[in-house]
């Protein structure tokens, strides 16, 4: 049955592609030279907990660095990252409206990503640009019946704008960015499933308030954590929303600590995907919004869920890069991989201080492993869009780990 079938794409499934980064390209089996020589290489061995080097100077600073750099080399003149250029067996869009949606939330991401670093002159010049694009960004409503990829840029719109308008460098502009976070919070809302959660198919039912047939815990997860940022800076929010989309995930999490892929799932709770293995991707984030709104997850949930996520890391790195989703063992999906990460990167800055910087130096690990010689992360190709929020999602993932590793006492 079609609702049975594990769909594709999300922001980081479906924010992708090979867009022209400057620069010669990478080879894709080869980590930066200068990433950790203990990082692994496709085993599930977790690595060893390591030490920041020296006061003042983290481990992976020149890594955070290419990153960074990458972004700024390559924002276009109007802000905004990524192009709508095609490649070969590029996923089913549904409409024009899908590549306007990976460009919203790959520049919110790659802003995001320079608004955690400090100051430059021109790392603000740059989040201007990125911020003023945002603002008059193209709307992207429900353009099609089955498909709505939107959902991914309206969360972490509104996640973007809403750190900005808390950010006393852009006070000048709040007014203008509290509107259109109002905009892009009022359609996320629209977009929650009848069930509580939030997807972006619905290929039988296609109804007005879309079914729920196909909402997705992994989707759900990054609506929540978006919320709590449109909470924090007073934008209209029903509690009930809150509620029933925490009721979701709750519904979703399996003792295991495994979340059900979608609705439907439920029905298969055995099947591969479900597993903890193939559940890798969707646990961070799913663990992460429940934490965040002091639901059902404490620290130390969060710390055994770390633990696992480095004990079978390899069956989420298998799946990184690969063209076509779910091929690798447990249904593991490629754009699952900087996803989880990120959340990942949220829950260590949640662990308690004393561990922070063990676990962050670990997670560090893995992620500069599979940086590219450009600068740049990715892990599933689509359209031009794949290093663009790839990086975005580095940028932070290392920027949160940055945090963690120097907060240690």
């Amino acid at each position: 049955m079609r609702k049975l079938a594990i769909v594709v794409a999300t922001l980081s499934l479906a924010l992708v592609a090979g867009c022209g980064p400057s620069g010669k390209p990478a080879d894709a089996n080869k980590p930066l030279a200068n990433a950790d020589k203990s990082a692994p290489e496709n085993k599930p061995e977790q690595p060893g907990p390591t030490e920041v080097e020296k006061p003042g100077q983290w481990k992976y600073q020149q890594n955070l660095d290419d990153a960074v750099r990458w972004i700024l080399d390559n924002q276009k003149k109007k802000g905004d990252w990524g192009y709508m250029s095609e490649r070969p067996n590029d996923i089913y869009l549904g409409s024009i409206n899908s590549l306007h949606v990976f460009g919203n939330a790959s520049t919110a991401l790659c802003v995001m990503g320079l608004m955690a670093q400090p100051e430059t002159e021109e790392i603000a010049t740059a989040i201007g640009k990125g911020l003023e694009y945002l603002i008059t960004a193209p709307d992207t409503p429900r353009a099609t019946m089955d498909t709505f990829y939107n959902v991914w840029s309206h969360a972490y719109m509104v996640q973007c704008l809403c750190t900005a308008i808390q950010d006393g460098r852009y006070e000048k502009l709040k007014v203008r960015l509290q509107k259109r976070a109002e905009l892009e919070l009022g359609r996320l809302l629209d977009h929650q499933s009848l069930d509580g959660g939030w997807g972006y198919y619905d290929f039988s039912q296609r109804t007005k308030r879309p079914s729920g047939e196909i909402s997705t815990s992994f989707t759900t997860a990054a609506a929540l954590v978006a919320m709590h940022y449109a909470r924090a800076v007073d934008l209209p929010l029903r509690d009930h929303n809150v509620q029933i989309g925490l009721d979701y995930l709750e519904r979703n999490r399996v003792p295991n600590g495994a979340y059900f892929y979608s609705t439907g799932h439920k029905y298969s709770p055995m099947w591969d995907p479900n597993l903890p293995r193939g559940s890798l991707g969707r646990s961070q984030g799913g663990d992460n919004a429940l934490f965040t709104w002091d639901r059902t997850i404490t620290q130390d949930t969060l710390k055994a869920q770390l633990d696992n996520f480095f004990k079978d890391h390899v069956f989420i790195e298998i799946g990184r890069g690969r063209q076509f989703p779910h091929e690798a063992w447990y249904a593991t999906a490629p754009y699952y991989y900087y996803f989880g990460h990120y959340y990942a990167s949220r829950n260590v800055l949640a662990l308690k201080e004393d561990i922070r910087a063990e676990y962050s130096n670990k997670l560090a690990e893995f992620v500069v492993a599979g940086q590219y010689d450009d600068g740049s992360f990715w892990d599933y190709p689509l359209y031009g869009y794949t290093k663009p929020y790839g990086t975005g999602y580095g940028a932070m993932i290392l920027s949160n780990l940055k945090r963690a590793a120097v907060t240690n006492p």
